[in-house]
């Protein structure tokens, strides 16, 4: 996506936004909602695009990795145990999965998570 973005001089320059396609997963889909919510608001801030959904253990156990443009998979601290098993099923095809550390999902810090997702799957931004 193209969009125009002001300078500190007030000029105008042409930005390339980042998108990033990330899935969530904790105990019941629920918890997750409101870090889900902050973390699309801080990617927004940054002018990228984030689709990010909350998924439970058990929808992630029928989750068709084949068949999804997900990129990344977090893994909530409350459900840790299952990353091995996710991480099995993602890695053909392409998709990193990731621990989400215990005080960002507790303090509900999208800017932190973020910044995690920005350094999980680098995307080059003009």
């Amino acid at each position: 996506m193209n969009e125009a973005s002001e300078l500190k001089d007030g000029s105008v320059k042409d930005k390339l936004m980042a998108s990033y396609n990330v899935l969530l997963v904790c105990a019941a889909g629920m918890s997750s909602s409101l870090l889900e919510s902050k973390t699309r608001e801080a990617a927004q801030a940054e002018g990228h695009n984030l689709v990010i959904h909350a998924v439970s253990v058990g929808e992630i156990a029928l989750f068709n990795y084949g068949d999804t443009q997900v990129e990344l998979i977090l893994i909530a601290p409350q459900v840790r145990y299952k990353k091995k098993s996710v991480a099995e099923m993602a890695a053909p095809h392409g998709i990193v999965v990731q621990d989400i550390e215990p005080i960002t999902f507790g303090m509900v810090d999208g800017d932190k998570l973020f910044k995690q997702i920005k350094l999980a799957i680098p995307k080059e931004v003009i």
